[in-house]
């Protein structure tokens, strides 16, 4: 394994035939689902440096085990890689395995043969997963966003062993989705701030308060004309089960369900489908936070009205109840192409 003047893998090290055809898939993957050019960098680095290390010791990717990554990764520590580029190699190649899982033209289950290293653990590596870049030089962390395609594997996985529970779990995965909601903000919805007709939900804010917001202390988001079955099937399942409540997602004794309840509806269906991961583990190697939750549903909605639709920002700054119209441009991509597009078809209307 190579490295050049400035501690980084060396290209000169060409992929054989084989090995080249695993890249370049993966590369195709990681362009059509990744926005950001620094992060596609950062993944198609990281594994083609694994690629590499594979074609070296002839082992087929598909059939690594356990004991080949932690070799990769001895080789990585005895050559003094600093922990944040094992750390993004390890991820990446974490990346690699998941994106292999859950390809449709695999017939055979695919392992993920990262799943049980905890670097903090086992190699004594304090640095954080390549997921939070909070070494940002504006100070700020950049909004960890899922892909609005991964966000749809999560609605054929839905938990559930009974067709209430069912029901009920996958209107929640699928209003999270459409409003953005925070998962407090969602276990206080009431049945009578739920309005059909206009497929709208009133909701108190749980970041603002009323004296200092008062037009987003109390908030309006909304669903799409796709979901109006299942909040009338999700309504009478309800009606069956309890008349008592006025919490509008309820168990099957009428209880409220709670926020954590609630987030973890989606990180056990992110797991089911595959698709869940660690973002940061506490010092003794444990998972600290995953990055299938229900706020990083809230962000995966914002991010995609944000940059694949029409929406005012202004607007979509009212439906997140941001205070700030800063904080929403947050999740704006640079995008000169669009904005020329936008430009041309502004002064054009008016020419």
């Amino acid at each position: 394994m190579n490295r050049d003047d400035s501690g980084q893998f060396s290209t000169k090290d060409t992929l054989s035939d084989e090995y080249h055809e695993y890249f370049e898939d993966y590369s195709q993957w990681v362009t059509t689902h990744v926005d950001k050019d620094r992060t596609k960098e950062r993944l198609e680095a990281g594994v083609k440096a694994w690629l590499r290390f594979c074609d070296k010791q002839g082992l087929d990717p598909l059939a690594v085990d356990e004991n080949d990554v932690r070799i990769y990764i001895d080789e990585l520590v005895r050559e003094e890689y600093a922990e944040t580029t094992i750390t993004r190699r390890v991820a990446s190649v974490s990346k690699f395995y998941i994106y292999q899982r859950n390809d449709p033209r695999k017939t055979a289950e695919i392992d993920n043969p990262t799943e049980n290293i905890k670097l903090p653990r086992d190699y004594n590596i304090q640095n954080l997963s390549e997921y939070v870049r909070v070494l940002d030089q504006k100070g700020k962390m950049d909004i960890i966003s899922p892909s609005a395609s991964d966000v749809r594997k999560l609605f054929e996985h839905v938990p559930g062993k009974r067709n209430f529970t069912q029901t009920r779990n996958e209107l929640i995965l699928r209003l999270f989705w459409q409003t953005a909601l925070r998962s407090d903000e969602m276990s206080r919805v009431k049945t009578r701030n739920v309005d059909d007709d206009d497929r709208e939900i009133t909701v108190r804010s749980a970041k603002l308060n009323r004296k200092e917001h008062p037009e987003l202390y109390h908030r309006r988001v909304w669903w799409s004309q796709d979901l109006d079955y299942q909040i009338k099937r999700w309504r009478s399942l309800r009606s069956n089960a309890t008349e008592d409540s006025e919490f509008f997602f309820v168990d099957s004794s009428g209880n409220s369900l709670s926020p954590s309840y609630l987030s973890r509806i989606v990180k056990d269906t992110a797991r089911r489908a595959g698709i869940q991961e660690p973002l940061t583990r506490d010092e003794s190697g444990d998972v600290k936070q995953h990055l299938w939750t229900a706020h990083r549903l809230r962000h995966a909605r914002i991010t995609y009205l944000a940059n694949q639709t029409d929406m005012d920002l202004n607007h979509l700054r009212m439906m997140a109840g941001h205070a700030k119209f800063e904080t929403t441009l947050q999740y704006v991509h640079t995008d000169w192409d669009a904005a020329r597009d936008s430009y041309q078809s502004a002064v054009n209307d008016r020419s």
